[in-house]
C-alpha cells in the first residue's frame, strides 16, 4: 500500500470512526461536515481496499480488516501526541486535558476524593476520570491509554511500568459506636468469635488474607458477610455488632461512626504506588499530575499517618 503525506490525517478520521462507531458523531468529534467525513471513509476504503465500515441494521461496525489495525493505529497515534506532548511547554492554569486514574475503591476514597480539589485549583481546565482498577488488566490500559496512571500496591508487580512509591498502609479493626463488647481489644479467641465482614472486590468470597495468616495459625473466624465494597461496609457496620479489618486510612476517614481497634496479631501491611507507563514518562502534563497527586498523599500522609498518632 503507497501512502503519500496527505494520506496519514486519513489515519485521524479511521481511528474517530473506530471509536464513535458514527460517521455523525465522528465528524463532530472531528470538526468538519459530515459530507467531508464520508467522502475521508471513500478515501480509505480505497486506501485499504477494503469496506472497513458496514451497517448492522442502524449501526456501523468494523470489517476484520478495520479491527485488526484498530492497535496499531491506536499506539501509533499515542506516540506521535506523546512526540508533540514532550516538545510542548505545559500551562495548568490553561490546560483541557483528561486524566484517567485507576485504583479500587479504598484508594479513590482515601487518595482520589482529596486530589480533586487540589486539582481543579490549579487546572480548572482539566478533567479527571477515577477508574475501576483491574490488576490482569492495568497494564493493557496503560498501554493502550485507557489509563494515563494507576494507584496500586506493591503486591502489583510490572517490571514494564514506571513507579513512584506514595505511602505505607497497615490495618485495624473497626466496629460500629456502642459495641456491645466494649472498646477493649479483642484477643485472638474473642476476635476469631466474632462476626466479621470481608471485603471481597471479585465478589462473593468468604476467604482472604486475614484468613490465611489466622490458618497460619491453625485458627479460624466466622465471616458472616461477603461485600464487594470497603465503601459499603460502615453502613453494614453501623446497623449490626458485625465488625471489620480496615485498612487504618478508610477507618481513620470513618472515625466518627467506627471504633478503631488494633488487630492481636500480625497482618501484613503493604504500599501504595504509583504506575504508568513509559512513554508517558517525560509528558510534561504528566510529569504535572504526578507531582501534584504525589505532593498530595505527602501531605496525606503527615496529616493521617498510620500508626494513627495525630
Amino acid at each position: 500500500m503507497d501512502t503519500e503525506p496527505r494520506d496519514l490525517r486519513l489515519l485521524l478520521t479511521l481511528d474517530a470512526l473506530l471509536s464513535e462507531g458514527s460517521v455523525t458523531r465522528a465528524a463532530q468529534r472531528l470538526g468538519v461536515t459530515q459530507p467531508a467525513l464520508s467522502a475521508q471513509l471513500a478515501r480509505l476504503r480505497t486506501l485499504f481496499g477494503d469496506p472497513m465500515f458496514v451497517m448492522s441494521g442502524r449501526r456501523m461496525v468494523p470489517t476484520t480488516r478495520a479491527e485488526a489495525v484498530r492497535e496499531p493505529l491506536q499506539r501509533i497515534l499515542r506516540d506521535l501526541d506523546g512526540l508533540v506532548r514532550e516538545h510542548t511547554s505545559f500551562d495548568p492554569g490553561t490546560a483541557s486535558e483528561t486524566v484517567r486514574l485507576g485504583g479500587t475503591d479504598y484508594v479513590h476514597a482515601v487518595v482520589s476524593s482529596g486530589l480533586l480539589a487540589r486539582l481543579s485549583g490549579k487546572a480548572p481546565g482539566m478533567r479527571t476520570a477515577l477508574m475501576p482498577f483491574d490488576a490482569e488488566r492495568v497494564w493493557q490500559e496503560l498501554e493502550t491509554g485507557r489509563l494515563d496512571a494507576a494507584i496500586v500496591t506493591t503486591f502489583v508487580v510490572l517490571n514494564q511500568a514506571k513507579a513512584r512509591f506514595l505511602l505505607h498502609e497497615d490495618f485495624v479493626l473497626v466496629q460500629r459506636k456502642r459495641h456491645p463488647r466494649g472498646l477493649a481489644p479483642p484477643n485472638l479467641d474473642e476476635l476469631c468469635a466474632l462476626d466479621h465482614i470481608l471485603v471481597s472486590p471479585e465478589g462473593g468470597g468468604f476467604f482472604g488474607a486475614i484468613d490465611r495468616a489466622l490458618d497460619a495459625m491453625g485458627r479460624r473466624r466466622r465471616v458472616a458477610v461477603s461485600l464487594p465494597s470497603f465503601l459499603l461496609a460502615p453502613a453494614v457496620l453501623g446497623e449490626s455488632d458485625l465488625v471489620c479489618v480496615f485498612p487504618r486510612r478508610l477507618a481513620q476517614a470513618h472515625a466518627r461512626s467506627l471504633d478503631l481497634l488494633p488487630l492481636p496479631f500480625a497482618v501484613p501491611s503493604f504500599d501504595l504506588q504509583l504506575i504508568w507507563h513509559p512513554r508517558r514518562h517525560h509528558d510534561p502534563a504528566h510529569v504535572w499530575f504526578r507531582t501534584e497527586l504525589a505532593d498530595h498523599v505527602r501531605v496525606l500522609a503527615e496529616s493521617m499517618p498510620p500508626d494513627g498518632d495525630q
